[in-house]
């Protein structure tokens, strides 16, 4: 047995027994099945009002160890322009919502960590935790094929990393839940490209763990599908459609690093890819398009009344000729591109207000339908 097949339990239970990330509104707890927090399932619902989650795509802060030394690096742009650059012009939503959910892909460590044999193998320095709490994340999925980049040491040097800038995390063995400052829960839980087997039984109890918990709402971040394809493979419809079997509210996905459409399962709303936001991986990217994705739930006495989803078109590099790891806005001409785009995907087409460039999704007793 290796080093690190000894140690990582051991470090992980050291993890699980840190007090939960308190952040500026409600409280985060990380858990996996053994480990659900004593304080969790005691609550007494009631709360009316609603909840604003933005969910932001692929985050690779950081690149390979040949792209560290380009001119145009995400390295040397940090360098130039500080930790809160490449978030500043999504701050319009990030820094107004209560929770932002971003997908983490790479490892933040300050070892000099022996990488794992794979293609591309993505890390940038632990300090890159202020670019997420600069752009107002507070929570992180690593369910994704590049947390291991660097073995079990980088996975756990990126969660103590995340661990001291107060940011919070999930992958496929745990869960998380936010807690509202008026008792209001809601769940997340991470899916790597399939539902298959143990995992899918796993799963299954996972969602009925954050339901048996209180959770209000319950949201499965899935990372799937394949890359730079536009149409979703049955590999995400299947975990979609496992998803909505076992009551989840909502589906968010990434990992084809393209847009995209959603899809409606009943009530379940599944957005099979955002793109990228924050991409250190690629220096000079073809496809620049992505989404960056808003949801108000409305609740009445604690129980889920609706959901609005916004998809606001973002380019996830501001220029053309090389990225600058900033995403900005897409408007006009541009923004309908991205629209259609979504529906050229999966044939469903979003209302776009007058004046508006983002598409908007309205689930609720009015608005219910299904797909096959």
């Amino acid at each position: 047995m290796r080093f690190h097949e000894r140690i990582l339990p051991i470090l992980m239970a050291v993890f699980l027994m840190l007090p939960a990330c308190a952040g500026a509104s409600g409280t985060w707890y990380c858990f996996d099945e053994e480990h659900v927090p004593e304080q969790l399932g005691y609550r007494v619902g009631g709360y009316t009002g609603s909840v604003t989650c933005t969910f932001l795509g692929d985050c690779t802060l950081g690149t390979t160890e040949k792209g560290k030394g380009s001119g145009h690096s995400i390295t040397r742009t940090i360098r130039q322009h500080g930790y809160a650059y490449p978030m500043s012009e999504l701050l319009e939503l990030t820094a107004g919502d209560d929770i932002t959910i971003a997908n983490l892909e790479g490892v933040l460590t300050d070892r000099q960590l022996e990488k794992v044999e794979k293609t591309f193998n993505f890390s940038g320095p632990s300090a890159y935790t202020a670019i997420l709490t600069e752009g107002s994340v507070e929570c992180v999925s690593l369910a994704n094929n590049h947390s291991y980049d660097y073995g079990a040491e980088g996975l756990l040097d990126t969660k103590s990393a995340l661990k001291q800038s107060a940011v919070s995390w999930f992958d496929e063995t745990h869960m998380c839940v936010w807690e509202s400052d008026e008792g209001l829960m809601i769940g997340f839980v991470g899916v790597a490209f399939q539902l298959t087997g143990k995992r899918s039984t796993e799963f299954a109890r996972q969602v009925r763990i954050l339901q048996d918990l209180g959770c209000s709402a319950v949201v499965v971040v899935m990372h799937a599908g394949e890359e730079y394809e536009s149409t979703p493979t049955q590999a995400q419809k299947s975990i979609a459609r496992q998803a909505a079997e076992l009551g989840a509210t909502l589906v968010i996905g990434h990992h084809p690093h393209i847009i995209q459409g959603y899809d409606l399962l009943g009530t379940m709303p599944v957005v099979y890819s955002l793109g990228n936001c924050v991409f250190g991986g690629n220096i000079r990217p073809k496809d620049r398009d992505a989404l960056t994705v808003q949801v108000d739930m409305r609740f009445a006495e604690s129980e889920l009344e609706a959901m609005e989803l916004r998809f606001y078109p973002i380019l996830f590099t501001g220029r053309g000729d090389y990225n600058t790891y900033r995403p900005v806005f897409k408007s006009g001409t541009g923004a309908e591109n991205a629209l259609k785009k979504m529906e050229a995907s999966t044939g469903m087409a979003l209302e776009v207000p007058e004046g508006k460039s983002y598409g908007v999704l309205k689930i609720g007793p009015e608005n219910t339908m299904s797909t096959e």
